[in-house]
């Protein structure tokens, strides 16, 4: 049985994507309604650097941040942008006891924020700062994006699979081939 080539290209993308950054921020977007989100973020980190105390996650565009959730072994605030400042507003965390600091290969969930976003459409990679013990910054990046589809979503994505299903085996009767 031959594989279409849009899901063997589909596929290729899904498992080599996340290989791109070291310390990885994923966040995962919930819409509230009215341009209103909530983004939960989890922090892993692959090794560079090979320890930090804690980060910054940016909010450009974004006001009414409120924080929502944060494990009890970090101290997380959300700070608003400041309208007399060119400063996004974000969120703030550092673990309380510096011997607990990310090594490589932990990761952490828990972080939640929500927010309301001015930009219209829906909120995409944020970017963020992670920092040492000493609040040295060690490493930039920009957040992964994990989509929580909503249900039409999610139900035309269905659809076009069967649709791609119903298309290839459709071609292969044709083509006088019984698999």
């Amino acid at each position: 049985m031959k594989i279409p080539l849009i899901v063997a290209a589909a596929a290729a993308l899904a498992f080599t994507a996340p290989l791109s950054q070291a310390t990885v921020i994923s966040s995962a977007y919930t819409p509230l309604g009215a341009n209103s989100w909530l983004s939960n973020f989890t922090i892993a980190n692959d090794g560079t650097p090979a320890r930090f105390a804690g980060f910054s996650i940016d909010f450009p565009n974004a006001t009414n941040l409120v924080l929502v959730a944060s494990p009890s072994t970090w101290d997380s605030a959300v700070f608003q942008q400041d309208p007399n400042l060119p400063d996004d507003g974000f969120l703030d965390s550092f673990v309380f006891n510096a011997s607990n600091t990310m090594t490589v290969g932990q990761s952490i969930g828990g972080f939640g924020v929500s927010f309301r976003y001015t930009a219209g459409s829906t909120p995409g990679a944020l970017p963020f700062m992670v920092y040492s013990e000493t609040f040295a910054p060690l490493f930039s990046g920009s957040t992964t994006v994990t989509a929580i589809p909503e249900p039409s979503i999610a139900l035309l994505s269905l659809l076009g699979l069967a649709y791609v299903g119903v298309r290839t085996r459709r071609l292969h009767a044709r083509n006088g081939n019984t698999t």
